[in-house]
């Protein structure tokens, strides 16, 4: 199981209840995949760089989930086939890097 992060852009037209049971249903492919969503962090409405489907807004949710690597690819196809979702990123959560520096002459950090 590897961490992931999972940025949902979903469609303005949804009302809240409608996009709580989408947030429920995707959460629920999430499981049925042998998964585990670990944290949902909505970042409501949001305006858009560049019009996606016709839309200016959409809001936005981030959920960080932990996933077989092998049913990465069934749980993209299932997202895809949802109509309230206007985009989607999945990407590995990377561990953080700590670089080690010491200190030159003059004080100044050298790597």
């Amino acid at each position: 199981m590897r961490d992931y992060e999972l940025t949902l852009v979903i469609s303005p037209d949804l009302g809240s209840e409608e996009t709580k049971t989408l947030l429920t249903k995707i959460k629920k492919i999430v499981e049925e995949s042998k998964g585990k969503v670990t944290k949902t962090n909505e970042w409501g409405r949001k305006e858009l760089a560049y019009p996606i489907a016709k839309k200016q807004v959409g809001y936005f949710v981030l959920l960080e989930v932990n996933l077989p690597e092998d049913k990465l690819k069934e749980v993209e196809k299932k997202l895809k086939l949802e109509e309230g979702i206007l985009r989607f990123l999945l990407v590995r959560k990377e561990e953080p890097h700590f670089v080690k520096t010491t200190r030159g002459k003059g004080g100044e950090n050298v790597s």
